[in-house]
């Protein structure tokens, strides 16, 4: 049974488009709400780029949109390590290639958070020096660089740092495009984007049920308007018209998985062209993906009233950016509160710092009694996925974890 609860990216795009508001082509992780509060409208190359890798023209798994992005930008020149394929794949429709939603409305800024990695610096160098020679334009590149965590936590200095670079920023972006500074709209906007992810985590909470009324699967889908529409009204009526949805679900004692007898964890980021394949799978094995260290990384709490401390606070660090030891307990923390019996980890080609991470944790999750899978794939290159390979490992993986 499917959500009837759905959220139309290509409207929302469509409305961007037309708004006549400044546009910021963000990282995943930038802080929105404080761009947002300025009047400017942040969009995602990152959910640009999964898009590309969910979404096929033909629907043929093998040949989704970002097979020919991705020879696009290699064509152009773009490589991999120094880009991912998400970046590769979204820069290959800035040379051309297709996308489902023609392409993101066009950036007057970039603006990046290396919280989560290297690589979106470099992204915004290569989106701003394709545009320089493609349409003679300029845009502002700002980077905002997050304090390393060496201990439990970000020292009070590091915050103060990271919180000055941030005003600096918001500053020169507000005289750039003639913007003014409102702490009261900042507050506002921190509120709804607070008030959408209490939501969300309400309805990842429900995995936890037995049977689970919804699967991870589902959850990489619902999880857009938290990436690319936190801060607006539009993300808080889609997670409250979704949270209704699973609580009838509950309700009515309906099983997202038929006969469930296994319960498991994704690790890291889906391998968006074989989602639905990956679904099946697993559905017809009776195993349930119930939860994701992915889609509880965008887990956010905001205490509207601290403005743009509190955007400091939670900016400065996030899965990607934490103590090993550190991302090893909360993941165990999640297997134990969802009642999982093992953990599928995607070992990803095309994000090292995530698998540097997967491996550090490999043994620590075994120690704790968790099943672990290393699935090789990738989040978008269709090429990197052996299906024979996968379906024989992941068989024997699951027909195991009783």
């Amino acid at each position: 049974m499917r959500l009837r609860t759905t959220f139309a990216l290509r409207d929302w795009y469509d409305g961007v488009r037309t708004s006549g508001r400044p546009i910021a082509w963000c990282s995943a992780f930038a802080p929105a709400e404080a761009l947002l509060a300025l009047g400017i409208i942040p969009v995602y190359p990152e959910n640009h780029a999964a898009m590309l890798g969910a979404l096929s023209p033909d629907r043929d798994p093998d040949h989704p949109y970002s097979r020919p992005a991705i020879a696009a930008a290699q064509a152009a020149g773009h490589a991999s390590p120094k880009l991912c394929a998400y970046a590769l794949a979204d820069l290959g429709v800035l040379h051309g290639a297709p996308s489902p939603i023609g392409s993101l409305p066009g950036p007057d800024l970039f603006y990046a958070c290396d919280s989560q990695c290297a690589v979106v610096g470099r992204w915004g160098e290569a989106v701003a020096g394709h545009l320089r020679q493609a349409q003679g334009r300029d845009i502002p590149h700002y980077l905002l660089k997050a304090p390393p965590v060496r201990g439990p936590g970000h020292t009070p200095e590091q915050i103060a740092r990271f919180r000055a670079d941030l005003d600096s920023h918001l500053e020169e972006i507000a005289a750039r495009f003639g913007l003014r500074r409102d702490e009261e709209r900042l507050r506002a906007v921190i509120a709804e984007s607070a008030a959408a992810n209490r939501l969300w985590q309400q309805c990842l909470e429900l995995g936890r049920t037995r049977p689970a009324p919804w699967t991870a699967w589902e959850a990489f889908t619902a999880m857009a308007p938290i990436v690319i529409a936190r801060g607006d009204p539009a993300a808080t009526r889609f997670y409250r018209d979704l949270l209704e949805e699973l609580r009838e679900r509950v309700a009515q004692g309906y099983a997202a998985v038929s006969g469930e007898r296994r319960r498991l964890i994704w690790d890291a980021i889906p391998v968006w062209p074989r989602r639905n394949w990956l679904a099946n799978f697993c559905a017809e094995r009776q195993a349930a993906v119930v939860a994701s260290t992915y889609t509880h990384s965008w887990w956010f709490d905001f205490a509207a009233t601290d403005g743009l401390d509190t955007l400091a606070q939670r900016y400065a660090w996030n899965t990607m950016n934490l103590p090993g030891n550190t991302v090893l307990d909360w993941t165990l923390g999640i297997a134990r509160d969802f009642q999982a019996d093992g953990i599928i980890c995607h070992w990803n080609r095309s994000c090292g710092i995530w698998n540097s991470y997967v491996k550090r944790r490999l043994d620590g999750l075994r120690d704790a009694g968790l099943a672990v899978y290393l699935l090789e794939a990738d989040m978008v290159d269709a090429t990197a996925f052996d299906q024979g390979r996968i379906a024989q490992e992941l068989g024997e993986f699951l027909s195991s974890c009783v």
